[in-house]
């Protein structure tokens, strides 16, 4: 039999290969927490959202990249847990990024100049020099929300935050697809990817990563912001499992030009 007919007769049933969803791995006590929190989130106002200060970290990477993993499934079940593949690094040389956004307002994107990002950086790099100023013009009740990363939960950075009374959300671990600014970094990678001119350096990727961020349009971060109370009920929906707000694409690959 051959490869075309086996296609076909899969077609015929409702199947078609798709990439997998690729997201973080989750263990039963992620997902209790991811449940919880979204149970106590579920009727905040767009008022109360609109005072966090959402943050995160993301990595672009130039690399050529060749995997093509497909799998077969039925259209409208891209969630579920079978077709997920859950991984929790992002391999290739790249660009480690930081930004912090708000509805009405952001930071400037933080490039980071190599190296990991241990506690001494995270607070000398981001909470003195970006995250308190913008807290301070945002007011008293701004907060401040960043994930459960080893160097964000250091007793430095958590004696720094207290110091400089910064309040802090509480957080579910391995939750991207919680955090709007997730879908931000999509934005920004397809307006890279949209570029005519690929781009073929690192110097290049940062370039583009600086100009495109400072021309996002704030009106497309405030809606990503608004749709909080949506991602609480799809959390809920799913008992605390991924919900369709993934956005690994985040994490974003331009291939260099063969």
């Amino acid at each position: 039999m051959s490869r075309q007919t086996v296609s076909r007769r899969l077609h015929k049933g409702g199947l078609f290969t798709r990439r997998p969803v690729v997201c973080v791995p989750l263990f039963p006590a992620h997902i209790r927490a991811r449940l919880h929190w979204a149970h106590e989130h579920r009727s905040w106002t767009p008022e109360q959202w609109g005072h966090v200060l959402f943050t995160d970290e993301s990595r672009f990477n130039i690399q050529n990249d060749s995997r093509r993993a497909m799998i077969w499934r039925e259209p409208g079940i891209r969630y579920k847990a079978p077709h997920i593949v859950e991984r929790d690094n992002y391999r290739g040389s790249g660009l480690l990024v930081w930004a912090e956004i708000a509805t009405n307002g952001r930071t400037d994107l933080y490039v980071f100049a190599g190296g990991s990002v241990i506690a001494d950086r995270y607070r000398d790099e981001i909470l003195h020099p970006l995250v308190r100023p913008f807290i301070t013009a945002m007011g008293t009740d701004a907060i401040f929300m960043d994930d459960n990363a080893l160097p964000h939960r250091a007793q430095l950075v958590r004696s720094y935050l207290e110091s400089e009374t910064i309040p802090q959300m509480a957080w579910p671990a391995r939750s991207p697809d919680l955090n709007p600014i997730e879908h931000v970094w999509v934005m920004s990678g397809r307006r890279i990817a949209g570029r005519s001119v690929p781009l073929g350096t690192l110097h290049e990727l940062q370039q583009a990563l600086l100009q495109e961020w400072a021309l996002l349009p704030q009106q497309g971060i405030n809606d990503a912001i608004a749709s909080m109370p949506r991602r609480c009920q799809a959390c809920i929906s799913v008992r605390g499992y991924h919900t369709r707000y993934l956005a690994c694409g985040s994490h974003c690959t331009f291939r260099l030009p063969i």
